[in-house]
């Protein structure tokens, strides 16, 4: 029984192990030094070679911002793989972390599984004997965690300082310089021979040689220049040097060309996307079937103006808006009263429906996915992967992707109930056209409508008429041009109006018999 006794004793003695954790600049500090020194202080604890775990780790002096380790993971790792570590050793609290959030996250991992931390800069251990946390420890913890963050923000704060410092001797202060310049020995902006003579060139040709953007980056990959990216990517570099004001010496670069030339490049730019017109991108639904009443040619199309017009003199013109809603109410109306099949038309609202819960699905999975990367945001930031001031962007613009989804299921729903909703009530005016297509609009309007004519007697109104294909009657309307909107004068039959002969503009000429 003695023998088991201390057999056990002798087995708990032998399992007991340590972490030693060193983590140090490469641009200040020897890392096995601080090794050696920590190393000194776990020998006088009892512990030997053969259960000491040792981690070297080192940062780059840069990265302040930097949380998480590799040596902080590779310490978490063997703690929660080898339940016999009951220690571990740091030189000073800030080989841990330099952030308070990240050291008392570290903190709790280790009290909670009652591992001790011993730190040598200044002395002090987390726990008491019994595995409970130290208030002296605790407060020392506490106090260094601060300091230590205050010097990370300090360090940053230099940095910054040595930055702002350069930028104002015209100095670099890192990254790749912009395309025409390169950096000197003494970290200052010089012009680069050839790829100066090609921004020369480029602002030449678009100021001077009345070239596009477009043909220029053409004749740029042509020649072989940019040979890595796609002529897209090359049109847009070449956007990107012609509105750089850089290039006409602003400090601290030289100067490359010359203000005048910069002035008439900007000057083409204006201009050209003055000249730029916005086109109205509401599809015509009247296209090839509205004629002038006066000389039967067909009325053309000007997306840029939203209108049907005649190309021939004093023709007839009219806004889409003030016709194309007429047609399609009046060929709703003829096509409930002659055509509509309420079985085909249940149909569509079934599928429509279908494929909004569908959408509606996608979202919410969308959604759900969101609050994954939220939560991996934060965890980021606890463990010190990423800082607080990433951490937030992240977040923030996590919670408006989020924010639009939820409008846009906001959205779907209530068009999903609607669509549930219309298949009590099949008329086609019920019917939200949110579920047709222009394809078909167009269906049922050309099975309805043969011909329109057009007559504009005043500026303030014209004289529409609609020849129905399905009950061949002729259908009068005055439309009353600045209100948008039209009165039906009369119905008549067809063989009360004149003969109509269509002139097509590209020859095709049809004619409808009254």
């Amino acid at each position: 029984m003695l023998y088991i006794l201390i057999r056990k004793s002798f087995t708990f003695y032998i399992l007991k192990k340590a972490i030693v954790l060193s983590r140090v600049s490469t641009s200040s500090q020897d890392l096995s030094q601080q090794t050696d020194e920590v190393l000194r202080e776990v020998y006088k604890d009892g512990y030997t070679k053969r259960n000491i775990i040792i981690i070297e780790d080192t940062e780059s002096a840069i990265q302040l911002s930097e949380e998480e380790r590799h040596g902080l993971n590779k310490m978490k790792d063997h703690i929660n793989r080898d339940p016999a570590i009951q220690c571990v050793y740091i030189y000073e609290l800030s080989r841990l972390s330099r952030r308070q959030l990240v050291l008392f996250s570290i903190r709790d991992f280790l009290v909670e599984r009652q591992i001790q931390l011993i730190c040598l800069k200044p002395y002090f251990r987390l726990l008491e004997v019994d595995g409970t946390l130290s208030q002296t420890g605790s407060l020392m913890f506490s106090l260094f965690s601060s300091l230590s963050e205050s010097e990370m923000m300090l360090k940053k704060e230099r940095m910054m300082r040595g930055r702002r410092r350069n930028k104002e001797l015209g100095k670099s202060i890192g990254g790749r310089p912009p395309f025409g310049y390169d950096i000197d020995k003494e970290k200052r902006y010089i012009i680069d021979k050839h790829k100066s003579s090609l921004v020369l060139r480029i602002y030449n040709d678009y100021g001077y040689g009345n070239k596009s953007m477009m043909e220029i980056a053409k004749e740029l990959k042509e020649e072989g220049y940019f040979p890595h990216i796609t002529i897209n990517s090359t049109l847009q570099h070449i956007q990107k040097i012609l509105n750089r004001n850089i290039y006409i010496g602003e400090f601290p670069y030289p100067r490359i060309i010359s203000p005048e030339l910069f002035a008439i490049v900007q000057h083409n730019i204006e201009s050209s996307a003055e000249n730029k017109i916005v086109r109205h991108r509401a599809p015509f639904l009247l296209k090839g079937i509205v004629c002038d009443a006066r000389t039967g040619y067909i009325l053309s199309i000007n997306g840029a103006i939203d209108t049907y017009f005649s190309k021939h003199y004093s023709g007839a013109a009219i806004r889409r808006l003030n016709i194309d809603p007429l047609a399609w109410e009046h060929s709703k109306i003829m096509y409930e009263r002659y055509v509509m099949n309420k079985d085909k038309l249940l149909k569509l609202i079934k599928a429509a429906y279908q494929n909004t819960a569908k959408k509606i699905a996608v979202i919410d999975d969308e959604i759900k996915y969101i609050a994954i990367k939220m939560e991996r945001v934060e965890e980021s930031y606890i463990l010190g992967r990423i800082s607080k001031k990433k951490s937030e962007q992240l977040r923030q613009r996590l919670l408006e992707e989020r924010q639009i989804k939820k409008n846009r299921r906001e959205e779907l729903v209530d068009l999903f109930i609607r669509k549930q909703s219309q298949k009590k009530c099949l008329t086609i005016d019920s019917i939200d056209e949110s579920l047709l297509t222009h394809e078909d609009k167009l269906s049922i309007i050309h099975r309805v409508i043969d011909i329109i004519t057009v007559e504009k007697p005043n500026p303030t109104y014209s004289i529409i008429k609609i020849y129905n294909r399905i009950n061949s009657l002729v259908y009068v309307y005055e439309v009353h041009c600045w209100r948008h909107t039209w009165t039906l004068i009369r119905e008549s039959t067809s063989n009360k109006d004149p003969h109509i002969e269509i002139k097509c503009p590209k020859g095709i000429r049809r004619t409808i018999t009254q």
